[in-house]
């Protein structure tokens, strides 16, 4: 059974699939900012991307300075932290370094940036 699970975990790094949660739908997300119950909103893309619109609320640490300022949440590792880029590619990698320092409840926002702007939800600036 040991061997059957490591060789799942295998193919499953292998296939590129993160060991997080399940993705969060944005529908679910806004839901729940409105309702002041939101998870804590990482945006890792570079700054000059954040600041050409992001999801209210979101904190911007890129995707390539996560490791070193994981810190910066200021959250318990057992948090529920949603992250999110533009396609979900930078969202998914950031959601493997959480998990690999420790981060216990790391979701990448379904379809990312781009499934938000394409139902026509709120960016701030």
């Amino acid at each position: 059974m040991f061997k059957a699970v490591l060789i799942a975990g295998w193919w499953l790094a292998s296939a590129g699939v993160a060991a997080g949660d399940a993705p969060m739908d944005a529908a679910q997300l806004l839901e729940r900012q409105q309702a002041g119950q939101a998870p804590v909103l990482l945006d890792v893309r570079h700054a000059d991307e954040y600041a050409d619109g992001h999801i209210a609320g979101a904190l911007n640490i890129p995707v390539e300075q996560l490791a070193s300022r994981a810190g910066a949440l200021g959250v318990p590792r057992d948090s529920e932290i949603v992250v999110y880029c533009v396609s979900g590619k930078r969202a998914a990698k950031a959601q493997q370094t959480l998990d690999a320092l420790g981060y216990s409840h790391v979701r990448v926002l379904d379809g990312s940036l781009n499934g938000w702007r394409q139902r026509h939800l709120p960016l701030a600036h």
